[in-house]
């Protein structure tokens, strides 16, 4: 059969691909006119739901702003017109716009004015001088309408000082008769508009805002834009509004707030001149839109796929008896024999058809087919590449072209060469070289190189194909991809490598053996320990790693983890114990040199990836050092034991002669204590005695100076026999509370000059606070001077006034203040150097107990000491 020309395979393409696109554009015209007409209505549809939703969102936004703004004037309206406001007094104005003002927060200020413009009241919720006055072009109009009898309401403002949208609203007063006699005005507090702006929901991403009548934005979500007086003319829905065209029109995209693509629209809320804006981005909006046209472009193209696929089969479906035996030629042409043209029609085409499949049925007498070489090929797992004598690739399969990433065209041809990495040996002038004087090639290891230049290891196996001369017609060579195994056993070699150096570095003794007792590993400590070189012991079983120990084969325990009931592994073992799986346990060996050692085992079995045990690990520890610290341990316990039973038994009589001495001490003590009280008893009954004396002698003494110094020195002595008494009469005789103390003698001072405690007030700050007798008799008669001086000089002619007495203690540190607030210590008096006895008293008394003292005349007279307590 003569082969095909090329005209004629064009033709009998020509004929298959006409028929199929004449078919295809056919349908295709048709779905292009039917979609495009059924999107072009959808988007009028859309534009029209989209202007229509809008519009309700607007209108519903502009009804509520224009309902709150109508709320407000309605009720300027009811008081200007039903309170009787124009001729009602001065304090009922007033009053009647403060109940206003009360009733309704959005008002901030309120204002009556007469019909000259004079203003009669004023009710506010801020001071008269940070409420805004109303400008006089706004009053201008406001009176201009108002006596027309027309309501005002004046363009949104942001309060500077508030930062809020504020707006003048303003309606005529009249009397019953309806005649003209003032305005109301009002500045209301627009912010409820910024709340219903801002929390108005449109869409996922749209938005709202409100213009006035120049195009200013008056109310949006985003406040800083309100509050620096943005004009929003620029936009078209705001032209639009500001212009007065009509808002009837289909939606439009158009620039938005934020400079994003928007459809919008408004609804105008007539008065006051405002708009009410909304807008949603173009994406949100056409969104469902989008979606549809998108599900009609898959639509589309799966009308064209399957215009395309009818129309493919009915051109195959005509052509079919022609491209069938187009075929079977190309298939007899290749060898396969076995070809048969399955044609049913009884034309002239069957009749070929027929004649066809009988030449095939002879030719399968002589000619043996290639499909059953095909599928082998085709089938193969490894790489097939067949060589000319040359080394020249002749043909590959297509598991070659897969590993390689070559096509079939880019080997055949080329050297076997070009498959080899440059490393890999490779073979002399002709294929069959490759390991000269054999004729065949089995398991050599070789890398081959992929299209990428990725290395490839393989085993490659080859045979000669001669022909029936004897001579070589072609080499056949398979090549099995060993990358995966080459990686396995890499791993396997490092995992292997990583565990043996594990084991080899590890301090203790350890070894490793399988589950059939040979020795797998043997590492450096144990070689010193047992002398046995891991090479010569590593690889052999029969208990081989017993005898360095025990002289003789036997099972260890490392043998118990891989049979729990031998119990001859358990033989001279001490201490066993399991923990899971793994055993712990003591027993003593003899070293390589010798000596016997008490050692530690731990042996666990080794568990593969199944769960399976594989071996067993074991490691040993030489315990010496423990059993001797052990030993030590107990007889430094047994010396410890007695020797505290001994230091315990002398202690016990230590006490007891400790109980005998404090007891006498204690009896002692309490013999000194009661003298000592005695003495303190008996030296306040001597000083209460010269006390009595000094009374006496006052009696007989006509000088005054001689009376003043014996009252003074009767104070004095009162002052020390104070602290006698009260150590006599606390429990502790080692310290005084001072507190007490002072209040005690500043009684006693105040009842001394009989002084009235209703002129004279006496104020104690005192907290608890001990002092010894030595520093207690000093402070105490510093306060007696002190206390009695401010008594006698401070308010004469029956002054009243206040004594104060504060002291506090940081440490061995005492901070005194005596002061009053009298007529003071002239600043001409030198009182350092006074030569009056007491203040020079003060002063040495001070310098006894090692202190400072100031002395204040600012307020009064004020002493401040700083005393150290004596020890």
């Amino acid at each position: 059969m003569p082969p095909q020309t090329p005209s004629d395979k064009k033709k009998s393409r020509s004929l298959t691909v006409t028929l199929a696109i004449a078919f295809v554009a056919m349908s295709l015209t048709i779905v292009l006119i039917t979609t495009g007409l059924q999107g072009f209505s959808n988007y009028q549809n859309q534009q029209r739901t989209i202007s229509y939703e809008q519009k309700l969102i607007a209108q519903g936004a502009a009804d509520t702003v224009k309902n709150m703004v109508t709320d407000r004037m309605d009720k300027l309206r009811e008081t200007a017109y039903l309170s009787s406001i124009a001729t009602s007094p001065p304090e009922q104005q007033k009053a009647t716009l403060d109940k206003l003002l009360h009733f309704d927060p959005a008002f901030r200020q309120v204002i009556l004015f007469n019909a000259t413009g004079e203003e009669l009241a004023r009710s506010s919720r801020v001071s008269r001088a940070e409420s805004n006055q109303i400008s006089e072009p706004i009053r201008a109009d406001i009176f201009a309408r108002a006596v027309q009898g027309k309501t005002f309401i004046g363009p949104a403002y942001i309060d500077e000082k508030s930062s809020e949208p504020m707006v003048v609203m303003a309606v005529p007063v009249t009397d019953i008769f309806g005649d003209y006699k003032g305005v109301l005005a009002a500045e209301v507090n627009l912010k409820f508009m910024w709340d219903l702006v801002g929390n108005l929901k449109i869409g996922e991403g749209g938005t709202a805002y409100v213009v006035d009548g120049q195009g200013n934005l008056i109310a949006y979500r985003d406040i800083s834009r309100i509050l620096k007086g943005e004009n929003v003319l620029g936009l078209e829905d705001v032209r639009r509004f500001v212009s007065g065209r009509d808002t009837v029109y289909d939606a439009e995209v158009t620039q938005g707030m934020e400079g994003d693509a928007v459809i919008a629209n408004y609804v105008s809320l007539g008065e006051p001149d405002w708009a009410v804006v909304v807008e949603m981005p173009v994406d949100e909006v056409y969104r469902e839109f989008n979606k549809g046209l998108y599900r009609t472009i898959i639509i589309l193209l799966a009308s064209l796929v399957l215009a395309s696929i009818a129309g493919i089969l009915l051109s195959r479906f005509i052509t079919k008896p022609l491209i069938l035996l187009r075929d079977a030629t190309r298939e007899i042409s290749k060898g396969n024999l076995d070809t048969r043209v399955e044609i049913s029609s009884m034309n002239e085409i069957g009749e070929l058809a027929d004649s066809f499949n009988r030449m095939t049925a002879d030719l399968v007498q002589t000619t043996v087919s290639r499909d059953y070489f095909d599928d082998i090929l085709k089938s193969m797992f490894d790489m097939l590449i067949v060589l000319e004598p040359d080394a020249t690739i002749q043909s590959v399969n297509r598991r070659t072209c897969d590993v390689l990433g070559y096509r079939s065209d880019e080997l055949v041809g080329r050297s076997f060469s070009h498959l080899l990495s440059p490393d890999s040996p490779r073979p002399d002038g002709a294929a069959t070289g490759m390991l000269p004087g054999t004729r065949a090639v089995t398991e050599i290891e070789r890398i081959f190189m992929t299209k990428g230049g990725r290395k490839i290891p393989i085993i490659l196996s080859s045979s000669v194909m001669h022909d029936s001369t004897g001579a070589v017609r072609a080499i056949v060579c398979v090549a099995h991809d060993m990358t995966e195994r080459k990686k396995v056993e890499e791993e396997l070699r490092e995992s292997r490598q990583l565990f043996m150096d594990i084991i080899s570095f590890l301090p203790d003794p350890t070894y490793v053996i399988d589950k059939t007792g040979t020795v797998l590993a043997w590492n450096r400590a144990l070689e010193v320990m047992s002398g046995v070189p891991a090479e010569e012991i590593i690889g052999i079983g029969n208990y081989e790693y017993s005898l360095w120990a025990y002289g003789r084969r036997r099972p260890l325990l490392i043998d118990l983890v891989l049979d729990p009931d031998k119990d001859s592994a358990r033989l001279d073992y001490s201490d066993i114990h399991w923990v899971g799986r793994t055993v712990t346990a003591q027993t003593v060996i003899t070293k390589a040199d010798g000596r016997k050692i008490p050692i530690s085992l731990v042996t666990s079995p080794l568990i593969d990836s199944q769960g399976n045990t594989v071996g067993a690990i074991e490691s040993l520890r030489d315990i010496t050092s423990v059993k001797k610290a052990e030993a030590d341990l107990a007889r430094l316990n047994a010396g410890l034991e007695k020797i505290v039973k001994e230091r315990t038994k002398a202690l016990e009589e230590e006490v007891e002669v400790r109980k005998q001495a404090e007891a006498a001490i204690r009896l002692s003590l309490d013999e000194k204590v009661l003298l000592l009280r005695e003495v303190h008893h008996r030296v306040n009954n001597n000083l209460q005695i010269i006390i009595s004396l000094t009374k006496l002698q006052l009696r007989t003494l006509e000088d005054p100076g001689m009376k003043q110094a014996l009252s003074d020195m009767q104070s004095r002595v009162r002052a020390m026999a104070i602290v006698h008494e009260k150590l006599y009469q606390t429990e502790d005789l080692s310290s005084i509370d001072i507190a007490d103390y002072t209040q005690y003698l500043v009684t006693q001072i105040f009842g001394h000059y009989k002084v009235d405690r209703q002129k004279v007030a006496l104020n104690i700050d005192i907290g608890k606070i001990l002092l010894n007798i030595d520093t207690a008799i000093p402070l105490g008669l510093i306060l007696n001077e002190l206390v009695g001086n401010a008594i006698k000089y401070a308010f004469p002619d029956g002054r009243k006034g206040e004594l104060t007495i504060r002291m506090t203690e940081e440490g061995e540190i005492l901070t005194v203040v005596v002061q009053d607030n009298g007529i003071g210590i002239s600043s001409d008096i030198d009182w350092q150097n006074t030569p009056s006895l007491g203040l020079r008293l003060v002063g040495n008394l001070v310098d006894q107990l090692f202190g400072t003292i100031e002395l204040d005349r600012s307020s009064g007279t004020k002493f401040t000491m700083v005393l150290h307590e004596k020890k």
